[in-house]
């Protein structure tokens, strides 16, 4: 099976200081990877560099064969796809919520992709049914609790129907009703065979199903081989 997920050496430099040094990694499709690390270690720079938000200052991405870098992004076709299959969701979703209402917040990455207005709506209120959100859809998103932000932002991912899905500390800031929920969904989102990466400090995380945990040490590199 070949990676859907491929890093070769990558090193990523802010200036001058280091936040990736060196990290080798394949991911294949359909797994469940559970990234730790101190806090400052590199993993929110990694899950960016992952997203195509910053590129490495060395070293090769490669996202279903296809490499990442700036110039392939430019790409219109390369740009849409690549967004369409990997997700991601901020540690804080507020970051990533813009739009004027929920509903146009779900609405807009298959805005972006092109479908019918009857199109977006079938799949908005699908998305607003799964998650329990139908009472939010015209509410800004700036005046939702953090669980209903966090809701909201895996609703606005999930509208693309991605094949790898990101997730930064997700039970972070959240009360134990919401914990609860994100935990069920993330149960959900792994029986369906897809892929989910997930940084996060909770050990109960680890029980939700066969996994592969991989560290990055304080100095930035992975803690053991990525096979291990």
């Amino acid at each position: 099976m070949q990676p859907i997920i491929s890093l070769e050496n990558i090193n990523f430099y802010y200036e001058k200081t280091p936040a990736l040094k060196d990290i080798s990694l394949n991911i294949l499709p359909g797994e469940l990877i559970f990234l730790q690390g101190p806090n400052g270690c590199g993993k929110s720079t990694l899950f960016k560099l992952l997203n195509g938000l910053i590129f490495p200052t060395s070293g090769t991405y490669c996202f279903n064969g296809q490499q990442i870098t700036q110039e392939t992004l430019k790409d219109y076709k390369i740009s849409k796809k690549f967004h369409q299959e990997l997700g991601y969701v901020f540690q804080n979703p507020e970051v990533q919520l813009f739009n004027g209402t929920v509903y146009d917040e779900i609405a807009f990455g298959p805005r972006q992709m092109g479908l019918t207005e009857d199109q977006v709506a079938e799949r908005v209120q699908s998305l607003l049914s799964f998650l329990g959100i139908e009472n939010l859809q015209e509410r800004p998103p700036f005046h939702l609790s953090g669980g209903e932000q966090k809701k909201t932002a895996i609703a606005a991912v999930l509208a693309l129907n991605p094949e790898v899905l990101i997730m930064d500390e997700p039970l972070n800031g959240l009360d134990r009703k919401s914990r609860l929920w994100v935990e069920d969904f993330l149960q959900q989102f792994i029986a369906s065979g897809k892929t989910l990466i997930v940084a996060t400090h909770e050990d109960n995380l680890l029980k939700l199903g066969k996994n592969r945990v991989i560290s990055i040490t304080e100095d930035h590199t992975l803690e053991a081989p990525p096979e291990a």
